[in-house]
């Protein structure tokens, strides 16, 4: 099995390495630092640019899973927005940019490398926030907005790709809290057991990404494998 992780770098994506490698997988890692002492092969990127990915592209394998871990919910510059009062144009832009405009790009500009004859999943790292129908709380404006867009962003494109990529299947899954540097501020508010270990998550998505098939494409998941609602 060839499997490439997109943000490979952080810890659920250095965790799902591991796993991949630990299956006897063939595993290629893209991300902003390497990692020496992970397996795998390893490429870095100074960012996810359109121009460094076309770069990359050529080098690549073809893989059998994708999966992105990008994402972003807070900074050293901002927090999620809990009133209306604190939306303000810079956190949205950047949230919307992490969150939905480069998984998109990434989709677009990784196309030719995946299969269009035989079985590949494309997983993107989603959030069950992000669902407007199980939206009950509010507040996170920029947070549950960019998830909900990446959501109809794949869910489009799994549309489109059915005609050209027949056994590809793109996903959107939810992880779960896990115990990485984006659930870090929230993390003593949540009840106990709730927060997963990233060598847990790795294994609950690579096991959601094992049962799916080109006829769950466009679904959103969560990491026990159920459908979320969009």
């Amino acid at each position: 099995m060839q499997v490439l992780v997109i943000g490979a770098g952080g810890g659920l994506g250095q965790a799902l390495v591991r796993y991949y490698a630990n299956q006897g997988a063939t595993v290629q890692a893209l991300s902003r630092q390497h990692m020496s002492d992970q397996p795998g092969q390893w490429f870095t990127l100074a960012d996810y640019s359109l121009e460094s990915l076309q770069a990359i592209r050529p080098q690549l394998q073809q893989p059998d899973v994708v999966i992105s871990t990008l994402g972003i919910l807070h900074t050293n510059g901002f927090m999620p927005e809990k009133r209306l009062a604190d939306v303000n144009l810079e956190q949205l832009e950047q949230t919307f940019h992490v969150n939905a405009v480069l998984p998109i790009l990434l989709l677009q500009q990784l196309l030719p490398v995946l299969p269009n004859k035989t079985p590949c999943v494309w997983a993107q790292l989603s959030a069950k926030v992000g669902s407007t129908t199980d939206n009950y709380l509010g507040g996170w404006y920029s947070y549950r907005a960019s998830k909900a867009a990446l959501n109809m962003l794949l869910k489009t494109a799994s549309i489109e790709l059915k005609r050209t990529h027949k056994q590809l299947c793109i996903a959107a899954i939810h992880p779960g809290t896990t115990d990485t540097q984006l659930s870090k501020p929230f993390q003593q508010r949540l009840p106990a057991g709730k927060l997963y270990t990233p060598e847990q998550s790795a294994a609950r998505i690579a096991a959601v990404i094992h049962n799916l098939t080109a006829e769950n494409s466009g679904g959103f998941w969560h990491w026990d494998g159920s459908a979320l609602p969009y």
